[in-house]
């Protein structure tokens, strides 16, 4: 028997001729398929109104998957555990069932005032998991037909992933909400949200901001926005590689990989980079000072940063540290949280595309300044969701962007976090780096074939590296004397990132 239950819902909003046939076919379907099942028809008895409906039968259902299903059901029966298997493989939360031949040109409106992802009106083919159901279904207020789209606007507003089901159906049945009619229900969603009238959602990991919505869904997570800060980081972070749907191997010596990778270029481009890198740290230390790299790489930086101070590194990946001892650089296998200074406290620290991967922003500056002397450096460079450059590329680069981060920050909200973390910005600026011709010929190939050729003839007068700009910024940050303003203390009131 599998351990999949699922719990079918048929509201009766109209009289159907064809209830009894839907039922039979129904359980003679979910018998073959070894699920647990329940099914339940909904009628003026379980509430007034589609929406109530639905809540009564959803608030009493006990499967691990909540099925909505139409009476007349105009599609195949086997829809049903499409849907299902897309919800027990884990790549949706909330399955919506759409015709193939539908469009939605005309709910183009209710797109815009709502979210992207709508339900078929004309379908009326829906499944969620039990703890979708338990919050989008028990926090909706509408009664109407308007429900199904109160349903979708409260999957993105609570960072369910939700995906669409194609499906064949025979004919249209009475469509729930329609282009006109839906732009009522439609506005008063939008109003019991402004009113609050709607649970929180998980507040922003970096200003603990509720006004945060989807943003898009890449494979295995979902990418959250926040409206204050105008950071974007992951529904889920995975603290640990075995929880990762892909386990990824570090190794000191990385093969050639995607394109869009900014770690992957010729040596000499890294070096380059390297120094260009350990000029501006020149400007904010003395000679001999006493520097920790956080995230170590490839090593390129660290080789020429200990031939001028006192350097030390760590990075979690084991690999990586014992490559670097073996070129004689003093360099831990450890995470921030658990690194342990058996020295003075550091002149500076460096952080080079590594912040974006730390899970806690707060909690992570905090050490930073516990390890820094008073008047140390803080060298941060990272993406910025501000810069034209990276709004131009956001949706072609949004998996890889994520690939391992967790939080892309935007300018404005990096200086207000170090600002209240007990740092005192020195300079923003953009971030330049060298990248040699052959990753740019690939970079320009893959991603805009048409004007390849052109790029590659600029490229042959053109010096090999280059020095570009990927859209990200460089900040220097000094620390000050004294505490912190204590902003992590939220923090012990209400989590962050627990649904």
């Amino acid at each position: 028997m599998s351990s999949t239950s699922v719990s079918i819902l048929v509201p009766l909003i109209r009289r159907a001729a064809d209830l009894p046939s839907t039922l039979e076919a129904v359980e003679q379907y979910l018998q073959t398929t070894g699920f647990d099942f329940d099914v339940r028809v909904l009628d003026s008895r379980d509430g007034e109104g589609y929406g109530a409906m639905i809540r009564r039968g959803a608030a009493e259902a006990k499967g691990s998957v909540v099925v909505i299903i139409d009476p007349e059901m105009p599609y195949s029966v086997g829809a049903i555990g499409d849907a299902v298997a897309l919800l027990e493989s884990g790549s949706a939360d909330v399955v919506f069932a759409t015709r193939s031949s539908s469009t939605f040109a005309r709910y183009l409106p209710l797109r815009w005032i709502l979210v992207p992802i709508l339900p078929d009106p004309s379908i009326g083919l829906k499944a969620l998991s039990a703890d979708a159901a338990r919050l989008l279904i028990g926090e909706s207020k509408l009664n109407g037909g308007g429900f199904d789209l109160e349903i979708a606007y409260l999957a993105n507003k609570y960072g369910f992933r939700i995906e669409s089901l194609r499906v064949d159906a025979s004919r249209a049945s009475v469509q729930t909400f329609g282009p006109i009619s839906g732009l009522t229900s439609a506005v008063a969603v939008r109003v019991n949200d402004r009113n609050n009238n709607y649970r929180a959602p998980r507040r922003c990991p970096v200003c603990f901001s509720s006004e945060v919505w989807t943003w898009a869904q890449i494979p295995g997570n979902v990418v959250r926005a926040c409206s204050r800060c105008k950071c974007r980081y992951l529904s889920e972070f995975h603290t640990s590689a075995d929880s990762q749907p892909v386990r990824r191997e570090l190794r000191p010596n990385m093969p050639a990989g995607d394109a869009g990778d900014e770690t992957v270029h010729a040596r000499t481009a890294r070096e380059k980079t390297s120094m260009s890198r350990l000029a501006a740290l020149r400007k904010q230390v003395p000679s001999r000072a006493r520097v920790l790299e956080i995230g170590v790489r490839d090593g390129s930086f660290a080789t020429a940063a200990s031939r001028e101070f006192e350097y030390v590194g760590i990075d979690r990946a084991a690999a990586t540290a014992r490559a670097a001892r073996a070129r004689g650089l003093e360099v831990y296998c450890s995470t921030l949280n658990s690194f342990v200074n058996t020295g003075p406290a550091f002149d500076a620290i460096t952080l080079f595309h590594v912040f974006e991967n730390m899970s806690d922003p707060h909690d992570a500056l905090a050490r930073m300044k516990d390890l820094l002397k008073p008047g140390g450096a803080l060298l941060l460079t990272t993406f910025d969701t501000e810069g034209i450059l990276y709004l131009i590329s956001e949706r072609t680069r949004m998996a890889h962007n994520f690939r391992t981060h967790l939080i892309v920050y935007s300018r404005s909200a990096l200086i207000e976090l170090l600002e209240h973390s007990g740092f005192e910005i020195v300079s923003v600026t953009p971030a330049f780096e060298y990248r040699d011709h052959k990753f740019l010929r690939l970079w320009i190939a893959t991603r805009f074939p048409a004007v390849a050729p052109v790029v590659q003839a600029i490229l042959r007068i053109l010096p090999d590296p280059l020095l570009i700009s990927s859209g990200s910024i460089r900040i220097i940050a000094k620390r000050r004397a004294g505490s912190p303003i204590d902003v992590r203390a939220i923090r012990s009131v209400e989590p962050t990132h627990a649904r």
